[in-house]
C-alpha cells in the first residue's frame, strides 16, 4: 500500500512540473499584403511574389519567393534585415540578442527579451522558380508579461476537447512585440528592388495542459501562428527524488484548414 501512495504521489508531482506553452498569432498592419488561407503573409507584384510564414517553435521565419519573370533574380541577405526596436538585425550576421519593455492595459508595465540565430548567404533565383529559406527564428521570453493581462478561456484540441488557458488580445499600440522584415532583390546590380513587411503579435494564449503535438488540424500548420515553450523548473524536485526529468521535443499537427478561431 505504501508503494501505492508513493507512486501516485510522484505522479501528482511531476505532472505539476510540466512546460508552459506560449501560443502567439501574428498580424500586419500593411494593407498591401494578404493573409491567405493558411495564415502565411503574401506579397504580390508583376515580377515576384513574397511569402512569409512563422508556423513552429519559436517563430522560424521562413520567407519563400517566387520569380514570375523570364530573367534571373537574386536576394541579397546583406542588404536584408529585420527591424526591431528601431534597429536593424542584417540577415546575412551570425547572432543577436534583443530586449524591450512598453506599458500596455491600464499601465501595467511588461518586459521581453530573445534571441536570434542567423546564417550568411546570396540567393539565387531562377527564371519561373520558387525558393524558400529560414534566415533567422525567434527565441521570445513572454516570462515576463504583466500576468493581469490576461484572461480565462477555452480552447479545443484536437479531439474537440476543451481546454482552459490563459489568454489576452492586442493591437498595434499595446503589441509587446512588432517587428519588420526588409528584403533587397535584384535582377540589375544597380537597378535594386526593395520590400518592406511589418508584423506584430495580436494574441498570445498561455498554458500547461495543451501540447503543441494535440492542438487543433486547423491552426497547428497556420503561417502566422507560433509557440513557445518554458520547459519545467523541476531542479527542486530532481534534487528531492533522486532523477533527471527531460523535457522532450514537440512536433506541431500536419492539416491545414481555414478555420482558426478557437477564442471563447
Amino acid at each position: 500500500m505504501k508503494h501505492i501512495i508513493c507512486a501516485t504521489i510522484l505522479a501528482l508531482i511531476l505532472s505539476s512540473c510540466s512546460s508552459t506553452f506560449y501560443y502567439s498569432t501574428l498580424s500586419t498592419t500593411d494593407d498591401f499584403v494578404e493573409k491567405v488561407d493558411n495564415g502565411d503573409f503574401l506579397l504580390e507584384t508583376d515580377s515576384l511574389w513574397i511569402a512569409y510564414c512563422f508556423k513552429g517553435e519559436s517563430a522560424p521565419i521562413q520567407i519563400t519567393v517566387f520569380n514570375k519573370t523570364d530573367k534571373a533574380l537574386y536576394i541579397d541577405w546583406h542588404k536584408s534585415a529585420l527591424i526591431l526596436n528601431n534597429t536593424a538585425y542584417s540577415y546575412a550576421g551570425d547572432k543577436y540578442t534583443f530586449s524591450g519593455d512598453g506599458q500596455i492595459f491600464n499601465d501595467a508595465e511588461t518586459y521581453f527579451d530573445g534571441r536570434m540565430n542567423v546564417p550568411s548567404q546570396t540567393t539565387f533565383i531562377p527564371p519561373k522558380t520558387m525558393i524558400s529559406n529560414m534566415p533567422l527564428k525567434l527565441e521570445m521570453n513572454f516570462e515576463n508579461l504583466n500576468k493581469k493581462i490576461f484572461k480565462d478561456g477555452y480552447i479545443g484540441d484536437k479531439d474537440n476537447q476543451a481546454i482552459k488557458l490563459k489568454k489576452t488580445e492586442f493591437d498595434i499600440t499595446n503589441t509587446p512585440l512588432f517587428f519588420k522584415s526588409y528584403l533587397t532583390i535584384y535582377q540589375d546590380l544597380t537597378k535594386p528592388m526593395t520590400f518592406e513587411q511589418s508584423f506584430y503579435i495580436s494574441n498570445l494564449m498561455k498554458t500547461g495542459s495543451l501540447k503543441p503535438k494535440n492542438l487543433p488540424e486547423s491552426i497547428g500548420e497556420r503561417g502566422d501562428f507560433f509557440y513557445v515553450e518554458k520547459p519545467a523548473n523541476n531542479t527542486f524536485w530532481e534534487v528531492l527524488l533522486g532523477t533527471t526529468i527531460v523535457v522532450g521535443v514537440v512536433a506541431l499537427s500536419t492539416t491545414v484548414d481555414t478555420d482558426y478561431n478557437y477564442y471563447e
